[in-house]
């Protein structure tokens, strides 16, 4: 059996979105960790809280896990189900830095469509691998999105690249020391 150029490119894409969580938080993490950058760490504790989320919601709606959506499947067949579906995680992602557009008034037209476009892709291979519907899939990116945007209103005055560095408010100052490294 050989495989078509096009089959080629879906197996491709949807092996991508597979682990695209995967990628997104230890790219967070790595960010806050390695590059000592605080927004890695809030972006981190984000997708922590995203999938607090989505386990909450599938325990109080005993939701029933798809084998389908898998991220791994262990030496007996087991599925690996991440408590949030990737559809909900990249709409997290996606809400989290369309929200940091806005705040800061600037547009940035690469960073949109790339995040959009990444959007899509994870939508369509999930209804590709027979893991969602389109419904389900929508509805999952909208639930995502919506908890980027609350979280980033949450931390927006902690969002910096200097935050380590300044003193927000004197109203704020047991949340600085409560966020505080040192």
């Amino acid at each position: 059996m050989s495989l078509s150029l096009i089959d080629t490119i879906k197996i491709f894409i949807n092996t991508a979105v597979r682990i695209t969580p995967v990628g997104l938080y230890a790219g967070a993490a790595m960010s806050g960790v390695v590059f000592n950058d605080f927004r890695g760490l809030l972006l981190f504790g984000g997708f922590l809280a995203n999938e607090l989320i989505g386990l909450g919601y599938k325990m109080v709606l005993r939701g029933v896990s798809n084998p389908q959506c898998a991220l791994l499947y262990s030496e007996t067949g087991t599925p690996f189900v991440l408590p949030s579906p990737i559809t909900q995680t990249v709409g997290f992602f996606a809400g989290f830095f369309y929200m940091d557009m806005y705040y800061n008034n600037t547009f940035n037209a690469l960073k949109f469509f790339l995040i959009s476009a990444l959007q899509l892709l994870t939508i369509y291979s999930r209804i590709n691998v027979g893991c969602k519907t389109l419904l389900d899939a929508v509805y999952c990116t909208l639930i995502g999105m919506l908890s980027g945007v609350i979280y980033y209103s949450l931390v927006k005055d902690y969002y910096k690249a200097d935050y380590m560095n300044q003193t927000i408010t004197q109203a704020n100052t047991a949340i600085n020391n409560f966020f505080s490294i040192s």
